[in-house]
């Protein structure tokens, strides 16, 4: 499509040119040349009153090509400018999101409070996330309270950090962020997460295939075989079917 646009630019930009050089030649060698006028009233004079009917065809045919030209022109130039405008406001988007969930007080939060009960290069089971969600106080003191509440919110914070990508995916797979910019700038911290709660997702999909159906491909996409991890351990390993 691209190269379908830079051939239209191309043709468009080529008749332009080549109509103001004959504009050019006209005036220089019809107007400001006495021989060139004389040379070309005589030509005139030969022209029959009446065309031919040949000729009048040629003239309705060659206008029309020109007008065609002349739309095809005008649509070029609007698709371009539409797509400029898309690609612009796509890129400024993707900024703004990227922007606020940096500087938000309550994501920071929430991937401390994954963080407390689901360490970073850890594997997340399902079993293992299904039990802190769950979590029950082993007693009645405020620490055991605590500690069961923690537990539960590790795990909702888990859900919500793999949520957050999953709608990061949906907008790339729409159209309505920019990819290039989401994997320069994020590819690395959304591989690592989905690493770690890769057999949560398997266990997940396996009872709800729908479930992070945009950000499980995305995951695939990005990856990359054979990664380690800041330890040295194996990283960005494929979600198990």
């Amino acid at each position: 499509m691209r190269k379908f646009f830079d051939f239209g630019v191309k043709f468009v930009l080529l008749v332009t040119v080549s109509a103001l050089g004959i504009v050019v030649l006209y005036f220089l060698f019809g107007v400001f040349s006495e021989a060139g006028t004389r040379a070309l009233i005589r030509v005139y004079a030969n022209f029959p009153e009446t065309p031919s009917a040949r000729y009048t065809t040629f003239s309705n045919i060659s206008g029309a090509i020109v007008a065609l030209f002349g739309v095809a022109a005008a649509l070029l130039t609007f698709i371009l400018n539409a797509r400029s405008t898309r690609r612009a406001q796509r890129k400024q988007h993707t900024i703004t999101i990227l922007l606020e969930t940096r500087l938000s007080e309550y994501f920071q939060a929430t991937i401390s409070r994954r963080r407390a009960v689901f360490p970073e290069f850890t594997d997340v089971t399902f079993e293992m996330w299904d039990n802190a969600r769950n979590a029950q106080p082993a007693n009645s003191t405020p620490t055991a309270k605590d500690d069961a509440q923690q537990q539960r919110d590790g795990a909702a914070a888990l859900t919500q950090l793999l949520n957050y990508y999953e709608f990061l995916a949906v907008g790339v797979r729409e159209g309505d962020l920019d990819k290039d910019m989401l994997h320069k700038t994020i590819r690395g911290i959304m591989c690592n997460l989905v690493d770690d709660a890769r057999l949560l997702i398997s266990e997940m999909r396996r009872q709800s295939p729908k479930t992070y159906e945009h950000l499980a491909p995305l995951y695939d996409d990005w990856r990359i075989p054979g990664a380690k991890d800041i330890n040295g351990n194996p990283n960005e390993r494929p979600i198990p079917d």
